[in-house]
């Protein structure tokens, strides 16, 4: 700068600190300028020569405010005595001049034209990241398996079905009723996910009973990132104490159904609470008769009312209980299943379609239901003699009749690829210590005496000991009902026997819980065996181990069949082998044989053992204690074994075989599958975050495993926080399986809130927004300069619209000369950018500084050349939304006529949805991103 030009009260602003803001200056003597930052409140002296400055001048058309921020348009500039003056107009037509030590401190050379003018540069790392993220965020806005990416789950065909199905619904109602082991939690956390990266669920409620709250929690924060906070009564109790609705403070909430059912005044607070979205788990305990209904059930109805989007999820199949599940359908949509009597009438309809399904899937359809297909599909043209044509009618009847748009069931028959299971009963002799508790009917007698009575007298401690030291090669987990026995075993077989053991309880906090989890999971030098309460049944799979210890029993199947399925999950590989050790004469002993020999739970997953066991457990519990008599015992399982094999086989012919088609779409399920895979191994997500890393100054170590990362937080980090990463550091993978083996791991996808914090970041921060570039040609004149200029369409929309599927999947991109000329076409990006060569910041600014006025020239060109393209872009958006979104509104439409599960609602918010598209994508406009300045040596 030269120091003649220098004068107090002209503002600059720091090259090397912009956040500073819009600095004054305030002195100068011969060598040295004062100049001060109001927003940083803070005061710096340059020298003259060699200050890191670059000089403020607004030009006509910007927009700027004045220190009481207020907004203003440059119309004219008048430069007098080294100062400068704005004529300026505000929107109500208001003219003045404004002086520009009236001009606010808070500036942000947040666009790039401003940054390029203002000589603010950025480093060649900084502008290839935004590149990448520009294209990026265009390029997953147009996936097909937006929103299902980001989880960390198997790629499983009926759970993708159905979480597809749903999660692609405006405000959808629905009953998730897989069979036990099938993933229903999985499907509601991938429903909610998607539906919050889509845009349309913001708020979510998720009511449980009290023993599953934890296990939600771990699920929803380890699978799929949502941070859910847990409320309880103390929690909301506090809230409510300063006036507050403990509802109205967060977004994701997990509830115990019990808080609001016991507490008439959280209910009502819970209702006056917005929420998106209602989540019910064990929907079946919502009792309900045509005489009466429970205050659970009344709850959920009050709240699902009112509330836009419901799952209800049960395990609880339709055939056990025609009542109960009309019930959960009418909290669906009471308007579509008013009463239980048109329910019934209705009930049999569905029975005829059904039969079609069957008919057309084995190929032996009759003359009747030919006519019957004919007349109810007389819009298609169907050769019903060919595999092609009856694969058509079934997929028309999938779409047009029947529950398969409320209701979702998969069943284990179904999906199939389930492990057998083999249990290994073990007779042991019952101690001393124990013999009065056991005759007085206790089920567990450990509880009842000292520790170290417990551990040197009972012969189960000693067995346990004895197996594992000759399995030493095997995983197993052991489950018992306490936290007290789970510790007192570890400490004995860790100190006394020295067999590598992990503990996990209830009492410990979620890392602690993580770390025992993951020195279990250890393959090599791991703990041997993992010992759990039964906080150990909920919400952590050990598919590696083929061992399960049940140490004691508890006192329902229900438990019991948690406790299995621990192991008994898909991606289990081989038999589960289940050791029970029995006291002789033990109430325990009494109740393996009922759940071997009447309910039939080791040798599989029963869906009926539960109603079974609830029928006869007043006659079942005397006949537990030694005096009880055996033969009235032996009586008992003969009739519950009847009852059961009776239920199971009526589930078996009411096998509703259209409804397991609708829940597993093989035609949806299958491509989603490939998608993702594909997605699992794109390298540019590796390119991306190893980029981001760097320019933001995290270290990054190996960690010796494919495609996994430690990240730390570096010495000279950007900022305070990089986005998502964790101040303790963490460990990042980007491989689906080495991250499902390693749960405390990060599962590093597009959708990760890491990844989704450098996109936005990058979006939305001024970071890589300017460079200036040297071409080396000869076949150019030196002393050419270029404009290359990256734009994208912009437009004000609700966020649930998802307008950027139709915008396009590249930036726009511009090469203006001096003349006006697009030269895009001719010289591609990857061809020009082998001739650049970046100069240092310095150098870069002094060359925008020389050629300011060519610059400005070069940035009208390209923006005029954007404009130029806009109108044909406004075109092809409106033309692929009315693909996207007009054909789903006829769809539903025509579906409305034929099958009345779809809602009104559903047809009314798609065409609301097609309208405001439309609307919005009239005003599109585009957005200038990044420039690069290109002179020619």
């Amino acid at each position: 700068m030269k120091q003649n030009d220098l004068v107090v009260g002209q503002r600059w602003i720091s090259d090397t600190e912009p956040e500073l803001g819009l600095g004054i200056v305030v002195d100068l003597d011969a060598r040295a300028m004062t100049v001060f930052f109001p927003c940083a409140d803070d005061t710096r002296v340059y020298a003259k020569l060699s200050a890191p400055l670059t000089r403020i001048q607004f030009m006509v058309g910007d927009k700027i405010n004045d220190s009481d921020e207020q907004p203003w348009s440059v119309e004219h500039v008048v430069a007098q005595d080294g100062l400068l003056s704005y004529d300026v107009i505000n929107a109500e037509g208001v003219q003045k001049r404004l002086m520009e030590a009236r001009l606010s401190a808070q500036l942000h050379l947040s666009r790039p034209r401003e940054r390029l003018l203002a000589a603010q540069v950025d480093s060649r790392a900084w502008f290839a990241l935004r590149q990448a993220a520009l294209r990026e965020r265009l390029q997953q806005a147009r996936s097909p398996v937006r929103g299902l990416a980001g989880a960390r789950v198997g790629l499983i065909p009926h759970q993708l079905s159905v979480a597809n199905s749903v999660a692609n619904r405006l405000s959808p109602r629905v009953l998730l009723a897989d069979e036990v082991g099938l993933g229903k939690t999985i499907e509601a956390g991938l429903i909610i996910h998607a539906q919050r990266v889509q845009g349309r669920a913001e708020r979510v409620l998720i009511l449980l009973p009290d023993s599953l709250v934890h296990q939600w929690l771990v699920e929803m924060r380890r699978r799929f990132n949502l941070a859910f906070s847990l409320f309880d009564l103390e929690r909301c109790a506090a809230m409510a104490e300063v006036g507050d609705n403990p509802f109205a403070s967060e977004q994701l909430i997990i509830a115990p159904l019990s808080l609001l059912t016991d507490h008439p005044l959280l209910q009502a607070e819970a209702l006056n609470a917005p929420w998106d979205m209602l989540v019910v788990d064990e929907a079946h305990h919502l009792a309900w008769s045509p005489e009466a209904s429970s205050v659970e059930y009344d709850t959920v109805a009050a709240l699902a009312a009112v509330v836009p989007s419901l799952l209800l999820l049960t395990a609880t199949p339709e055939q056990l209980g025609v009542e109960s599940h009309f019930a959960r359908l009418q909290l669906l949509d009471p308007a579509r299943y008013p009463s239980l009597d048109e329910f019934m009438d209705a009930h049999e309809q569905w029975d005829e379609t059904r039969a079609l399904a069957d008919a057309l899937l084995d190929n032996q359809l009759n003359a009747e239901q030919s006519k019957v297909l004919s007349t109810q599909l007389a819009d298609l043209t169907l050769d019903l003699s060919t595999e092609t044509g009856r694969k058509q009618a079934l997929n028309a009847l999938l779409d047009r009749y029947g529950l398969g748009r409320v209701l979702f069931r998969n069943t284990r028959a179904a999906v199939g690829g389930f492990p057998a299971r083999a249990s290994h009963p073990v007779l042991l002799d019952t101690p001393e210590c124990y013999a009065p508790w056991l005759a007085k009917g206790a089920i567990w007698p450990e509880t009842r005496v000292d520790e170290e009575t417990f551990l040197e007298q009972d012969p189960r401690v000693s067995w346990l000991t004895g197996w594992l030291k000759s399995h030493r090669r095997d995983k197993c987990l052991l489950i018992t009902r306490t936290a007290a026995i789970a510790e007192a075993l570890e400490t004995h077989l860790r100190l006394r026997e020295g067999i590598r053991t992990a503990v996990f309880h209830e009492a410990m906090n979620l890392l602690e819980r993580d770390r025992a989890a993951a020195y279990f999971a250890e393959p090599e030098m791991g703990a041997q065996i993992l010992l759990c309460s039964e906080i150990g049944s909920e919400g952590r799979n050990f598919q590696f181990a083929h061992h399960l210890v049940l140490f004691d029993m508890p006192d329902n199947p229900d438990q019991l069949e948690q406790r299995i399925g621990r192991l008994d999950r898909i991606g289990q590989t081989e038999t589960i082998n289940l050791h029970v050790p029995l006291l002789a004469g033990s109430a325990q002993a009494r109740l393996f044989r009922w759940y071997g020999e009447a309910l039939n739970v080791f040798a599989q997953c029963s869906p009926t053992a539960q109603n079974v066991h609830e029928s006869f457990i007043a006659d079942l519990k005397p006949l537990l204690r030694p005096s009880g008599s055996e033969e009235q015992l032996d009586q008992l399982i003969i009739e519950a074994r009847a009852e059961r094999e009776l239920l199971e086989a009526e589930l078996a012919g009411g096998r509703d075989r259209l409804l397991e088609l609708q829940s597993c779409r093989q035609d949806i399920a299958q491509p989603l599958v490939e998608a993702l895979k594909t997605q699992d191994n794109d390298s540019r997500l590796d390119e991306l975050m190893l980029a981001a890393w760097e320019a933001f100054g995290v270290h990054v170590d190996d960690q010796g495993q494919p495609r996994t990362w430690i990240l730390q937080p570096g010495e000279h980090q950007l900022i305070d926080a990089f986005p998502g990463l964790d101040p303790d550091g963490m460990t990042v993978c980007a491989d689906r399986d080495l991250a499902l083996a390693h749960e405390d791991w990060h599962f590093l996808t597009w959708e990760h809130p890491m990844v989704q914090g450098v996109l936005d970041w990058m979006a939305t921060h001024t970071q890589g927004m300017v460079q200036v570039a040297v071409l080396r040609n000869k076949s150019v004149k030196p002393g050419t300069m270029l404009l290359e200029a990256w734009y994208q369409p912009s437009v004000l929309a609700r966020r649930d619209l998802a307008l950027d599927r139709v915008l396009g999947h590249e930036p726009l991109r511009i090469l203006a000369d001096i003349n006006g000329r697009n030269l895009a076409a001719q010289v591609s990006a990857a061809n020009l950018g082998k001739q650049l060569d970046v100069p240092d910041a310095k150098l870069a600014r002094s060359v925008i500084k020389a050629h300011r006025t060519e610059a400005e020239k070069l940035v009208s060109s390209a923006d005029a050349a954007a404009e130029a393209v806009l109108d044909s872009l406004r075109e092809q958006a409106l033309v692929a939304w009315h693909t996207l979104e007009y054909s789903e509104l006829q769809r539903l439409q025509a579906l409305a006529k034929i099958n009345p599960s779809v809602r009104e609602a559903e047809v009314t918010q798609q065409r609301d949805r097609v309208a405001a598209g439309e609307q919005a994508l009239r005003d599109v406009s585009m957005q200038l991103m990044a420039v690069r300045l290109i002179i020619a040596a």
